[in-house]
């Protein structure tokens, strides 16, 4: 082992430091008691006999028999009771505990307390399980010097914690001892003291853009920019001061006057949304009663940016535009035309289903469809259509060969028809289903809706009609729903769609390439603008996040003029050393950065929910399980999974579960893996149990902790 960098080694002819001497001879005697363990006895099935005495209460038997019984039941259930509480689980003895507690109780008794991965009591150890044992919530939620609390079994307990210590114990070798003020490595010449600061989350407090910390950002220092001998000045206070952190590219895309489609296209932090939403204001200003925020709407990728933009909005000077997710806007429409159809969504759709509603190909099938059937039923139409089994065929052989096989449309077939006989009657033939309508669905009605009978229709049953459409995160939608957006723009209207292909998360969508989308529209109303400058991340965070994406990355890197906290990566031998490390860092930020925010982040939901679990019970401040968009953009932690973060960010984030099974080499993964670095700041932490993913770079070094 090499003495790691910032550190320096004791004398070699000096004794290591009491702490270390202390430890070692702890785990000795900790060795010695393992070593030495009889046999385990099997344990007594006291379940098995309380069964057994219950069923005995059935014969016939004197009051005074029944009555003993009874009373031998009361006393089996108490054993059992402490059987269970007082388990004894298995422990490695090659890395028997992780945490070190020194107490001393109210009556000034000394006893020494180990946390580990398993419960393991005898009269001279005591091993507890880190994720459930009430005496583990001391080691998590006081320091040395602290005076504790605790319930154990319905007896209240205190006292003061003399000694608080985390190990990491490697085939049975102490290799490190950290204690509040030092951290001792083992090296190849001996016991090193690490003189530099154990790893922090430090400086960037503030960092990220949030509602309420927007206003003060915004505004312009010296001189006024003026387009066409136009100075850009709030005199009459509906136009806002340019954001001074705009850069020449993305003012030119806010004022530019072309009244077409414009694509806005950048990597994540370019500015993408911030150019977007100004333009919305400029345009605005320009011609408040054209653009009048009735006549705007802003289409994101989901709730938590709903409410997001609804607030950053009124900084800019805009009140009153609407936003809202795809999903929303257009089950709004579908449900005023259609009111009689279903409002569940199935559950229980097929992969294969849905990767073929959203299919590219359905832009011209659909087109075709209206065209031979002019006089149908949408609904009539809709049901006839995806219930053909040759229909189906044909037209995706027509338009998408090769895409989907015999098979599939078959299978595709039986779902379709199965949900459309469910609507029809409103039962299945067990009289057993809801009706129901795949979330897909919605699209396709509307689509339909608007070849065969016309624009959409908006609240007071007028045309649906919007001036100036922003979608973000467009790659995130098929082409039909965007072709199906773009009809409720009159020709000659600015359009403005922001997009990154490397952050695509939805992947069963057909949204493969800007060329591919735009072949579907019109050519001549296509303005391309490429953003080429990372304003939200450090340069740091964008080499990772463009190593991660490794052939999936743009030809040319962002430029992030920006230097930053290093990224780091850090490995643990079990869970519960990862929850222990990240929680004493979660409690010094919060201490020391009061007002940063921070995301820790999984790939899938119980695995936020496992974290939730696991730092719930050591006393963080502001702590918060977000599972269905519910942010507050409020200092504090938040715990996710990545999809719920798309288009947020946050001054740090903390990425868990970083192995090989959660992020395997594959696009999704890839593209999961860049979103959630590029929702950072300032800085990125990385925590993995076990060996990392294959996505990491290798020369993102792995520091081995506890």
């Amino acid at each position: 082992m090499t003495t790691p960098p910032g550190t320096s080694s004791f004398r070699t002819d000096s004794a290591p430091p009491i702490e270390v001497i202390e430890e070692l001879q702890l785990l000795a005697r900790v060795t010695e008691i393992l070593d030495n363990l009889p046999a385990a006895p099997r344990p007594r099935d006291y379940r098995n006999e309380l069964v057994q005495l219950r069923d005995s209460l059935d014969e016939e038997r004197l009051w005074e028999d029944q009555a003993s019984i009874v009373e031998q039941m009361h006393r089996l259930s108490r054993l059992a009771a402490f059987q269970s509480l007082a388990r004894q689980d298995h422990i490695d003895p090659l890395k028997p505990y992780f945490g070190h507690l020194e107490l001393q109780d109210e009556d000034g008794r000394r006893r020494t307390v180990l946390i580990g991965r398993a419960t393991f009591i005898t009269p001279d150890m005591t091993v507890v399980d880190w994720r459930d044992a009430p005496i583990s919530r001391v080691f998590y939620e006081c320091e040395e010097g602290d005076e504790y609390e605790i319930d154990i079994a319905g007896r209240e307990r205190t006292g003061v914690v003399l000694v608080r210590r985390t190990v990491s114990i490697q085939d049975g070798r102490l290799v490190r001892v950290s204690t509040r003020d030092h951290t001792y490595l083992l090296d190849q010449n001996g016991w090193v003291d690490a003189l530099e600061e154990r790893p922090a989350l430090r400086g960037g407090e503030g960092s990220a853009f949030r509602p309420d910390t927007t206003r003060p950002l915004l505004g312009i220092k010296g001189r006024v920019p003026s387009v066409g001998g136009r100075r850009l000045e709030r005199q009459d206070k509906h136009l806002p001061e340019i954001a001074s952190l705009l850069d020449e590219d993305q003012f030119a895309l806010i004022t530019s006057p072309h009244q077409g489609l414009i694509a806005i296209q950048g990597s994540a932090g370019s500015g993408k949304t911030t150019v977007a939403l100004h333009r919305v204001a400029y345009l605005a200003f320009q011609d408040p009663r054209r653009f009048a925020p009735k006549n705007t709407l802003v289409i994101v990728f989901n709730r938590a940016l709903v409410s997001y933009i609804s607030q950053l909005l009124p900084a800019l000077g805009v009140n009153g535009v609407p936003v809202s997710t795809y999903d929303h806007w257009a089950r709004e429409h579908r449900r005023r035309l259609y009111p009689h159809l279903p409002n569940h969504y199935s559950e229980e759709t097929p992969a294969l289903v849905t990767r073929l509603k959203l299919h590219s190909a359905l832009v011209p099938i659909l087109l075709e469809a209206a065209a031979v059937h002019p006089d149908a039923n949408v609904v009539e139409l809709f049901d006839e259509l995806f219930t053909s089994r040759s229909w189906l065929r044909k037209s995706f052989d027509r338009h998408a060969p090769g895409e989907f096989s015999s098979a599939e449309i078959e299978q595709v077939h039986r779902w379709c028809t199965r949900m459309a006989f469910t609507r029809m009657d409103g039962t299945d033939a067990s009289g057993q289903e809801t009706p129901l309508l795949d979330a897909e669905d919605e699209t396709i009605l509307l689509r339909l809706h608007q070849l065969l009978r016309g624009p959409l229709l908006d609240r007071r049953k007028r045309t649906a009609r919007i001036f100036h459409l922003v979608v973000d995160e467009v790659q995130d939608l098929s082409p039909l729903e965007l072709v199906t957006l773009l009809e409720i723009v009159p020709k000659g209207n600015p359009v403005t769609l922001a997009g990154d292909i490397a952050q695509k998360v939805i992947e069963l969508g057909d949204f493969r390439s800007w060329q591919q989308l735009f072949s579907f529209l019109d050519p001549e109303h296509i303005q391309v603008a490429p953003l080429k400058v990372s304003y939200r991340s450090s340069r740091t965070i964008m080499e990772l996040a463009r190593a991660v994406l490794g052939p999936l990355a743009p030809e040319e890197p962002l430029d992030a003029p920006r230097a930053g906290a290093p990224v780091e990566l850090f490995t643990f031998q079990g869970p519960g050393e990862s929850a222990t490390f990240l929680a004493d860092a979660l409690k010094d930020l919060v201490a020391a950065e009061p007002s940063a925010n921070c995301a820790v982040l999984t790939r899938y939901a119980h695995q936020a929910d496992l974290i939730y679990q696991s730092l719930q019970r050591m006393a963080i401040p502001n702590l918060r399980r977000v599972r269905d968009q519910e942010f507050s953009f409020a200092p504090g932690i938040e715990i996710t999974d990545i999809l719920q973060v798309k288009g947020l960010e946050f001054d740090y984030v903390i990425i868990a579960d970083c192995d090989q099974e959660t992020y395997p080499l594959n696009p999704p993964a890839r593209r999961l893996l860049h979103v959630a670095i590029t929702r950072a700041v300032h800085q990125v932490w990385l925590l993995c149990v076990g060996p990392s993913s294959r996505l990491l770079p290798d020369w993102l070094e792995a520091r081995q902790v506890l």
